[in-house]
């Protein structure tokens, strides 16, 4: 009995080290696919999005790709962007072909119809950054700045450049330093993102409302259907009802008046379920007057509003190429029969 009890730990002593071994190399490997997937948001992660020195975009894998089933969740990670004078944004090429980074205005995902190539404004162009390749540029002057890709020019981005400002707040006072703002349904069944640009938010300004929304038992983005409403001194200013497209959203808002404003997001994927969230809405200052009513518009790379009118753009060759081929089998299938002899 003691020997057989020895033969047997020894058998699966060297037998687990087979597939310890074996299991060893296909655990480094998922963490080099892991890492690899993960890189956009680790380089995020790491980069605080509240005023440091240097900050980073990346260009995701799939920005070259203006179809609606891309890869990238966003032309550039992130596609709004806040910071103060003189800070320095580095864009990095993290996807597999060249890209620009170019003032002016992009001509969208509905300008190939038109062959709209965007409208270079002349203040800033990094030429073509390879893939790998990193630019940066620091931004000495206040303002509001667009900028896309001359090579793909349905790709956009946005950056808000504020004066030295404090930090946003929530309704509370409390300093909110970290965005997206992360929230979870009282029934933690449902995870909602939501950031805004400018984090300082000043009367007189088309404020950015971008949103994510996530199945928090598993994790992964999804399609929602919501109720957005922004709430300010006890009054409603806003509501809108949707639902969000491969799980993103954008809403745009200006405020006339100062105080503490709530946004609030309603009947999470039919569900009932909400979440909110909250900051005080400064008044305008004498120096940021220039910047009222400049265009800011920014196409996150899913946009349900063009999908109806562009679909048909995207589809209908393929949906003619199926055609073709069925029937040229029909006709290839039908002459061997036609040629048949019949006694």
């Amino acid at each position: 009995m003691k020997t057989k009890i020895t033969t047997r730990k020894i058998w699966s002593r060297n037998d687990n080290a087979v597939n310890w071994n074996q299991s060893r190399i296909l655990l480094y490997f998922v963490i080099v696919l892991s890492l690899i997937a993960v890189s956009p948001v680790l380089l995020q992660d790491i980069t605080p999005q509240a005023f440091a020195a240097s900050q980073i975009i990346t260009i995701p894998y799939g920005a070259f790709d203006p179809n609606f089933n891309t890869a990238a969740p966003q032309w550039y990670l992130p596609t709004a962007i806040t910071i103060q004078v003189n800070q320095t944004l580095t864009w990095i090429n993290q996807d597999t072909e060249g890209h620009t980074v170019t003032s002016g205005k992009a001509g969208g995902r509905e300008g190939l119809i038109q062959n709209n190539m965007g409208q270079p404004s002349g203040l800033f162009d990094s030429g073509t950054i390879k893939p790998g390749k990193s630019w940066s540029y620091t931004f000495t002057k206040p303002g509001q700045y667009e900028y896309f890709c001359t090579i793909h020019p349905w790709m956009d981005g946005y950056i808000t450049v504020n004066e030295v400002q404090p930090d946003p707040t929530d309704a509370d006072g409390k300093k909110l330093t970290q965005f997206p703002l992360v929230r979870l349904t009282p029934d933690r069944r449902y995870e909602a993102d939501l950031s805004w640009e400018p984090h300082y938010i000043m009367t007189g300004h088309k404020i950015t409302f971008v949103f994510q929304f996530y199945d928090n038992i598993m994790p992964h983005p999804i399609p929602a259907h919501y109720i957005f409403t922004i709430t300010q001194n006890g009054k409603e200013l806003f509501r809108s009802e949707d639902r969000t497209q491969f799980g993103g959203g954008y809403n745009y808002f200006r405020f006339d008046e100062p105080g503490p404003a709530v946004f609030r997001f309603d009947d999470i994927d039919n569900s009932g379920q909400s979440v909110q969230y909250s900051t005080i809405v400064e008044q305008m200052n004498s120096s940021m007057e220039n910047m009222a009513g400049m265009d800011d518009m920014v196409q996150p790379a899913r946009n349900m509003v063009l999908q109806d009118y562009l679909l048909p753009l995207f589809f209908t060759p393929a949906l003619i190429t199926a055609g073709v081929v069925v029937f040229i089998v029909k006709v290839r299938k039908k002459k061997p029969e036609e040629g048949r002899y019949t006694p």
